[in-house]
């Protein structure tokens, strides 16, 4: 019993003594970017964010530190990644945050179809390489590779779409829908620390749209006229339309031919045309 003690105590000196480190590592970001993302790795693995009175890594970033959630996470990522692949801090740091983000998007346990050898290729040979050229290669080029090795090409790549409602829309009417729309999809995975994954705000919006169009109460239908009989007027009627187009009274108009009557040939007038330069 005094050893769990003591050895209670000892893990909860380390993860103070973290926890002192992330923050004052989190004073000059741009100075201490990968220190930090090795730290925020550490806490991660260790999930000691949960002794400090939060959910997540996230959570604790943006609370304490004033860092997003998104940024800490990838951060996090980058460390976690590069060493499931095998490469060094001293390789992968001067490639960039930018570039790395990008990269450490892969993941390292999937695999690539290449439609040219008809074979699966690793992911993780393809990260490595990734970050291998990425200080010759520009962002964009590193972006184009890594949509390729996901199969976002095509009809499959991302579209980004942006749209503007008020707060109070956006929080009584679509955050709640969306909220409601993932508790009946649940999880979309595990990310690369075990954790549940939430399905992004593009795949509960793709989800409602396919209900929507999924359900004909939704359409109008259009009339179908095909089957409406049109009655051919009989020789009486022809007859009497001819004697109103001849002046006996009534509008004048043609039945048997489409052909103006004589008296509206005469009436029309040609339009001038002003002749261009």
């Amino acid at each position: 019993m005094e050893n769990q003690i003591i050895v209670g105590e000892a893990v909860a000196g380390k993860t103070a003594t973290l926890r002192k480190r992330i923050m004052a590592l989190a004073q000059d970001l741009n100075q201490n970017t990968f220190d930090l993302a090795e730290a925020f790795f550490q806490a991660q693995e260790s999930h000691c964010y949960l002794e400090w009175g939060f959910d997540s890594l996230g959570e604790y970033a943006s609370l304490e530190l004033g860092i997003k959630h998104r940024k800490a996470q990838y951060l996090s990522r980058i460390v976690r990644v590069c060493r499931e692949v095998g490469v060094a801090r001293v390789d992968y740091e001067p490639v960039g945050v930018t570039k790395l983000r990008e990269i450490t998007s892969l993941d390292p346990q999937g695999t690539f179809f290449n439609t040219e050898t008809k074979q699966h290729e690793s992911l993780t040979d393809h990260i490595v390489r990734l970050v291998a050229e990425a200080p010759e290669n520009s962002s964009i080029e590193v972006e184009e590779e890594v949509k390729r090795l996901k199969g976002q090409l095509g009809e499959n790549a991302m579209v980004t779409k942006s749209y503007s409602v008020t707060k109070s829309c956006y929080e009584n009417t679509i955050q709640r829908c969306f909220e409601a729309v993932r508790r009946r999809l649940g999880s979309a995975g595990r990310d690369g620390t075990g954790q549940a994954k939430e399905y992004s705000d593009g795949a509960v919006l793709e989800c409602l749209c396919a209900e929507y169009l999924s359900d004909p109460r939704n359409f109008y239908e259009e009339e179908d006229e095909s089957a409406v009989q049109i009655e051919a007027p009989s020789e009486d009627a022809n007859v009497n339309v001819a004697r109103d187009s001849c002046g006996t009274g009534g509008t004048p108009v043609s039945v048997d031919s489409e052909e103006d009557p004589q008296d509206t040939l005469r009436s029309r007038q040609s339009l001038y045309v002003v002749p261009t330069e």
